[in-house]
């Protein structure tokens, strides 16, 4: 392999982790995003590395919820009505992909892409010196009634088709690890391999104080074009550093990828599904790992920063502003887990972001159909932190000519 000069455009965890394997193989690596590492979509995810989560967001199931859902603007899903029309393609793409083959297949994706998170997620983290920001205590599940529990019977057994077991909990056994958790649940389970992190924009932080400690570049800026020739990528433009030469180009931008796999001829359905959080840096209550709650698809993850609750899917393009009772509304669910909580007040903070989601919930790994020197790796909608540093090792070898185990055909960009 012969050391080449590499530029990825983006910056959060995908683009870090991407850096950092990329200059561990002998690259020297330029990162460029206009904003600093970790403060895009990375910043205020539920903090899960969720490496035994192999079943799709969207299955047979859940579609039947779908309907209701879309109808409460503050509902898990939600879509602004005036931009259906434009969500509609991805919307189509995503029933079709819920049928029970694709979801076997996604599921084998997804499993393959889990396999090693945790090992390369430490690879990182060590290097960085910043192990103790990943914390090992498996994500507890909870369930109002038993029959919730039963139907989430196929998710487990798919967990368990690749190696990761689940353990049911007694209210007993939820009261005796989380004392603070409400003690009226019918049951809960340990997700079997949902880790998190202290906090993770302190994990891209820490990733990207290592890359240029190593000596890689970091640029802020905004990239304005990109200028190809004879079937590459041969320039870049910032808005204030000028035009800089491309050798090999990597696209990490996040929802923003699409800008440019659309202007080099590759077609990928991409949309921004907008997640909120709130942090509550004196929630009144302790934590000691991270929950799930069926009735809302939410997490609640202890940071160094506070408690944070996060998630909700909304679909209302890239620029439409936030609503942030779509935030609030998280505490109320948390609230039913944690009679204790203080109510919201003031110290509270908000954060909206926008996940990169495909309609098969699967990123795109690999390189571009058109330009021969241009690799992508995007599109991990409610799993980037889980797979970015997988998904950084992978682009490594690819890049580095590497031969890999794993089998990349599921995240082709020409699939879509």
């Amino acid at each position: 392999m012969v050391p080449s000069r590499i530029t990825v455009i983006g910056a959060g965890i995908i683009g870090m982790s991407t850096a950092a394997f990329l200059q561990r193989a002998g690259h020297k690596v330029t990162v460029i995003d206009r904003v600093a590492p970790g403060d895009g979509c990375s910043f205020g995810n539920a903090g899960g590395v969720a490496f035994a989560e192999v079943t799709p967001t969207i299955h047979p199931r859940i579609l039947l919820k779908i309907p209701g859902w879309l109808m409460d603007p503050l509902g898990p899903l939600t879509i602004r009505w005036s931009y259906l029309p434009k969500a509609l393609p991805w919307f189509l793409a995503a029933g079709r992909n819920a049928l029970p083959d694709r979801v076997r297949k996604i599921t084998a994706a997804r499993a393959a892409l889990g396999l090693r998170a945790v090992s390369d997620f430490e690879t990182l983290l060590q290097a960085a010196k910043a192990s103790e920001l990943l914390v090992r205590q498996d994500t507890i599940r909870l369930y109002d009634t038993e029959a919730q529990y039963q139907a989430e019977e196929p998710d487990r057994r798919a967990k368990r088709e690749y190696g990761y077991e689940t353990k049911k909990l007694t209210p007993g056994e939820i009261a005796e690890i989380e004392p603070d958790l409400a003690r009226d649940f019918a049951c809960g389970a340990f997700h079997g391999g949902w880790y998190h992190v202290r906090n993770p924009k302190s994990v891209v932080t820490a990733i990207a104080q290592e890359f240029t400690r190593n000596g890689g570049e970091i640029i802020l800026d905004d990239v304005i074009e990109v200028t190809q020739e004879a079937a590459r990528a041969a320039k870049i433009r910032l808005k204030t550093g000028g035009e800089r030469p491309l050798d090999r180009l990597v696209i990490c931008a996040g929802a923003y990828s699409n800008f440019f796999a659309r202007q080099f001829g590759d077609k990928v359905l991409l949309e921004a599904e907008r997640g909120y959080h709130l942090v509550m840096p004196d929630p009144g209550i302790t934590l000691g790992r991270s929950f799930s709650y069926v009735r809302t698809p939410m997490v609640v993850t202890p940071m160094d920063v506070g408690l944070r609750f996060a998630g909700t899917d909304e679909f209302a393009g890239l620029d439409a502003p936030p609503n942030w009772k779509r935030a609030d509304v998280l505490w109320h669910s948390a609230k039913r887990c944690l009679p204790k909580l203080r109510p919201i007040d003031e110290n509270v903070s908000r954060w909206m972001g926008r996940r990169p989601g495909t309609p098969d919930g699967l990123p795109v790994i690999g390189p571009s159909r058109k330009l021969g020197n241009v690799w992508y790796g995007f599109g991990h909608s409610h799993m980037g932190l889980t797979w970015g540093p997988t998904t950084g090792r992978l682009l490594s070898e690819m890049l580095s000519g590497t031969p890999g185990n794993t089998d990349l055909s599921a995240f082709r960009v020409d699939r879509f």
